[in-house]
């Protein structure tokens, strides 16, 4: 994993928010001008709030004993980032997923399922009954003709989250 520097900085490039680390790395996020709420005009630094939240999120990831590959880990901490610092509002949309009875989250990882698949998501704000999560797992069928892209946000009732624990860590590559 990378740990952030003093030169990282957010900036837009063709419409889509970018994170510069350093002169030779850049990471185009999953987020463009329609999902962000305040795309930056100029370079805009990766400032202490977004580092703790970087921090934040790298702790609960390595504390769930998920295998991620370090730029698996990486690039997931700077999705989660960004949405949190950038991202519109999302609306609810739990009817999309199954209830879970047992529910809640484990070092902010849940796995939701629906009639078409399940996938693995990681709870980035928790809001009383509603938490807003970025998917993880590569896609997300929502119905037959909707689908979660890795990196999409939805916001769901946490009824709708089985906690993700090591045994069922495989459903990451779902």
């Amino acid at each position: 994993m990378l740990h952030p520097m003093s030169d990282w900085y957010w900036f837009s490039e063709n419409s889509q928010l970018m994170l510069s680390m350093g002169n030779e790395w850049q990471c185009t996020t999953a987020y463009g001008q329609k999902q962000i709420a305040d795309l930056p005009k100029a370079q805009q630094l990766f400032n202490l709030s977004d580092t703790e939240c970087y921090l934040l999120l790298a702790d609960h990831l390595i504390a769930s004993a998920m295998s991620f590959s370090e730029a698996q880990l990486t690039h997931i901490l700077i999705n989660a980032t960004a949405a949190i610092m950038f991202h519109r509002p999302v609306t609810p949309k739990s009817w999309f997923l199954d209830e879970i009875e047992s529910f809640g989250f484990h070092h902010r990882l849940a796995r939701v399922t629906n009639k078409f698949n399940s996938g693995v998501i990681l709870v980035l704000t928790d809001e009383r009954a509603l938490v807003t999560c970025m998917l993880i797992s590569s896609k997300l069928l929502l119905t037959e003709s909707k689908m979660l892209r890795q990196f999409d946000l939805i916001k769901v009732a946490k009824n709708r989250l089985e906690p993700l624990l090591l045994e069922t860590s495989s459903q990451l590559t779902a």
